[in-house]
């Protein structure tokens, strides 16, 4: 009796052995569909079904997406007009239910590109360290308790600061202190003695800081409903450690450029601009991101002249490469519209600072600027008539081409 049992589970194993691996690609297939979809309302996407699949809008959500096709190949899915969720239920051969994938209508967000170039100028929270100095003879305190170039020094003995000078202030009677540390997102205490300077007599940690920075960016969006802009498309960085400098204080001003250094192969170019003798604030500085810096404007930040009803935002699965248009300044005129390719996109479910490779294609810009230079980062990107992502970074080695960033990330980081 009991080989018997043993024979039919043996039996009814290698049955199901069989069956799994007939059924195993059929599983992948129900598998590779979406669980998700987020469409504009009134666009339409397509999902590659390769069995005998039937879908169908679950009840309750006909009025937000509807689906069309023939079994065994592609199914459309169409937005209606009005924002929401609906099921799509997936059925094998019509009948057995097999997926349910979510589809999310949102009304497209309109933004206004921007193009313009901006003044950009930054104080830090806190002071970041850029290097290390002995005093004569003496090793740097700061150096042998272990602070590294790219640290940032927010606090003395739990008081904050945000200058060289207060960091000075607070060692002069030459006691040990505990530094509030912040290294690569991750903060920390430092505790160091002071040491006295032979030169002069006074007390110091032996480090180089660096507490500001200025300089020239380009705006990627602003938002008329909520008064919030978006530039740069990459953060603000310390030149020498590459640290992105946390935000003191910051704001954007009005700037006039006054020259252009061409790039060329190797050699970086750049816009040269100057702050107005008396500073037009058109902005405060609220974040500065991996992605660019956002904050809230005065007022109409933007150009608006050759889109000032906005534009839609594109989602990232509708950029293709081909044909776009970067918006820039590169002199006194307003903002112009210059012609490039989106050569190369980069497949992301989440945020990355590369997203595409664009090439600059049009003949005035490559003769006056030779491509992309120092100061048109956050360029925004056209494409289709939607707003699709920024410039953020030229190709040392070849400045008509470069980096851009989904829009979408920039959205994200903005919160």
């Amino acid at each position: 009796m009991k080989e018997e049992k043993m024979r039919r589970r043996l039996a009814a194993l290698m049955v199901a052995v069989a069956a799994l691996s007939v059924l195993s690609p059929q599983v992948g297939a129900i598998a590779s569909l979406p669980d998700a979809l987020v469409l504009d309302a009134g666009s339409a996407t397509s999902v590659q079904v390769s069995l005998p699949l039937r879908a169908e809008v679950a009840a309750g959500g006909e009025g937000i997406a509807s689906v069309t096709g023939d079994r065994g190949s592609r199914v459309s899915v169409t937005a209606g007009e009005e924002s929401g969720t609906a099921q799509v239920i997936f059925r094998l051969l019509g009948l057995v239910p097999v997926k349910t994938m979510t589809v999310t209508v949102e009304q497209p967000r309109v933004l206004v590109p921007g193009g313009r170039t901006l003044g950009v100028a930054l104080k830090t929270e806190g002071v970041v360290v850029v290097g290390a100095s002995d005093l004569g003879s003496k090793a740097s305190p700061a150096r042998m308790a272990g602070v590294r170039a790219g640290d940032v020094i927010q606090s003395v003995d739990g008081v904050q600061i945000g200058s060289a000078s207060a960091l000075s202030e607070c060692i002069q009677n030459g006691a040990a202190v505990t530094l509030g540390v912040l290294r690569d997102g991750e903060a920390m205490d430092i505790d160091v003695a002071p040491a006295e300077d032979p030169r002069d007599g006074a007390y110091r940690l032996g480090v180089w800081v660096r507490e500001s920075t200025a300089g020239v960016g380009t705006l990627t969006y602003y938002d008329p409903d909520s008064g919030e802009y978006g530039a740069l498309g990459h953060a603000i960085t310390d030149v020498d450690t590459g640290v992105a400098f946390p935000v003191g204080e910051g704001a954007v001003f009005e700037n006039a450029i006054v020259r252009i250094n061409r790039g060329a192969e190797n050699a970086p170019g750049e816009l040269t601009g100057e702050f107005f003798e008396t500073e037009i604030e058109l902005g405060g500085i609220e974040r500065n991101t991996e992605f660019g810096v956002f904050g809230s404007a005065d007022g109409e930040i933007a150009d608006g002249s050759l889109y000032p009803e906005g534009l839609p935002v594109g989602r990232r699965d509708e950029i293709h490469t081909g044909a776009a248009q970067i918006l820039s300044t590169i002199d006194a005129e307003n903002v112009r519209a210059y012609d490039c390719e989106i050569e190369k996109l980069y497949s992301q479910s989440e945020p990355e600072a590369r997203s595409m490779v664009v090439h600059i294609t049009d003949p005035e810009l490559l003769a006056r600027t030779g491509g992309i230079v120092q100061g048109m980062s956050g360029s925004p990107i056209i494409q289709d008539g939607k707003l699709v992502g920024a410039v953020t970074h030229v190709f040392i080695s070849d400045p008509t081409r470069g980096y851009g960033v989904y829009l979408e990330w920039m959205l994200d980081a903005a919160g």
